[in-house]
């Protein structure tokens, strides 16, 4: 396949249109063939039978640091941000906080998308504030961190879909990740607040006025802010939820994409909806559901792309849109590597994971990396530390041996046919080649 081919030596121009079209490439293929679309729709669904347990603990977080409801004017702000435009003048929340539009417009704004996705978040932050963890009791407080844990869970698992990873997080490393998880998250929500109090302060926007005179650019600069502190927020999870390491640039990359396109795509959604009052009157006020369920899934479809163009551009030089076959020899080859690079790196003292594995072995297909690690495992060759997910060797380097690799991988079964005498004596060959070989890169002594 011709993007697949290395054309180095090549004019600029030809070279960064071959790149262009291998990233492109990448990251439609792979989400096909990763299902992104239907795992962003498993998401939406796991989001929404656990969605007031995330708000009620992320809130309770907040408030304990002095935040108020910064997380219910988060939402009211981002649905403001999509509408185009801000207002001065708030109408009362559902709780008497000074949320929303204004009264002569708020009646309006119901017949509109957004003004489902008020009323669902009004809903929503309803049942939260009602939330009372001590009448709950403790199985309450357990079931409410399962549900969060479920939540999260659904997302590293498509995270590591994405990046190739087979092993996810041990659950001690998931428990405690995720509640670090849950305290910064809101607290850095509490963090933006305040900046964006700070920025509003008019002393400061009496110097604004001086560094940036033109008011159509003050204006850029604020609507540019929702789309900054979205792709912050995805660059984080690119970050955090992958089982393997993820490039500060790859992760950038795809967060401002995929925050520029949902952004971006969601404003026309809702620009089309405002003033189609028709499917109020099918769905009554059942019409926020649907509404809300289409916005969430949407979010997840772009959140889940920008993942996959960030393994795109991680992996642009070595991956193959067309994969090599794992043929017995691959396997054989890949094997031998496995082990030296396990004993390599135990010797210096390093730690090796799965994830790093299939980084230290670039011209190899990542399921053909996995795969072999598993026969390697069954083996006893390979041990995988549960508590580290750390490879570790199954015996020590004096007692292992090549012609064992050469065992496990091609096997020793044959039938008394002219063809299985023939395979047994082709095995035995490659055993005592292995050995030799071994052999002689030992050296002398």
């Amino acid at each position: 396949m011709w993007a697949d081919r290395p054309i180095a030596g090549r004019p600029f121009m030809p070279r960064a249109f071959h790149r262009l079209v291998r990233l492109i490439l990448i990251t439609v293929t792979e989400f096909h063939l990763n299902a992104l679309s239907v795992r962003s729709g498993a998401i939406t669904y796991t989001v929404l039978l656990s969605l007031v347990p995330i708000l009620a603990m992320s809130t309770a977080v907040v408030k304990g640091f002095g935040g108020g409801d910064h997380l219910h004017e988060a939402a009211y702000s981002y649905i403001l941000s999509l509408e185009g435009r801000y207002r001065n003048q708030l109408t009362e929340g559902p709780s008497g906080e000074s949320f929303g539009l204004p009264p002569a417009t708020a009646p309006a704004a119901d017949a509109n998308l957004t003004g489902h996705l008020r009323s669902a978040v009004d809903q929503l932050f309803d049942y939260v504030e009602r939330t009372d963890f001590a009448a709950i009791g403790t199985f309450g407080l357990v079931g409410i961190l399962l549900s969060v844990v479920l939540v999260l869970g659904s997302i590293e698992s498509a995270m590591n879909t994405i990046w190739k990873v087979a092993a996810g997080r041990s659950l001690g490393r998931k428990l405690a990740d995720y509640l670090t998880l849950l305290i910064l998250m809101p607290l850095s929500i509490n963090i933006t607040f305040a900046a964006s109090a700070f920025l509003q302060n008019p002393t400061l926007a009496s110097h604004i006025d001086v560094l940036i005179p033109p008011a159509w650019l003050q204006t850029l600069l604020l609507k540019a802010l929702p789309v900054v502190m979205i792709t912050f927020t995805l660059y984080v999870m690119y970050i955090f939820f992958p089982n393997t390491r993820v490039g500060n640039r790859p992760a950038m990359l795809g967060a401002l994409l995929a925050a520029v396109v949902w952004f971006s795509v969601q404003n026309i959604y809702v620009n089309l909806q405002i003033g189609v009052a028709g499917y109020n009157a099918i769905y009554g006020s059942f019409a926020t559901v649907p509404l809300f369920l289409v916005w969430i899934y949407l979010g997840w479809v772009f959140i889940l792309a920008g993942a996959q163009l960030a393994f795109a551009v991680q992996t642009l030089d070595r991956h193959r849109l067309l994969p090599l076959a794992a043929t017995p020899s691959l396997q054989l080859a890949a094997a031998f590597d496995i082990m030296d690079c396990l004993y390599r790196l135990f010797s210096q003292n390093r730690k090796l994971t799965p994830a790093h594995l299939i980084e230290l072995l670039p011209d190899y297909p990542p399921q053909v990396v996995t795969e072999t690690v598993t026969v390697l495992r069954t083996a006893g060759l390979v041990h995988l530390s549960r508590s580290d997910d750390r490879l570790l060797p199954g015996i020590s380097r004096e007692h292992y041996r090549p012609e064992e690799v050469v065992v496990r991988v091609l096997g020793t079964q044959a039938l008394s046919t002219a063809g299985g005498k023939m395979s047994s004596a082709a095995i035995e060959a490659a055993m005592k080649a292995s050995e030799r070989l071994s052999e002689k890169q030992k050296g002398p002594g």
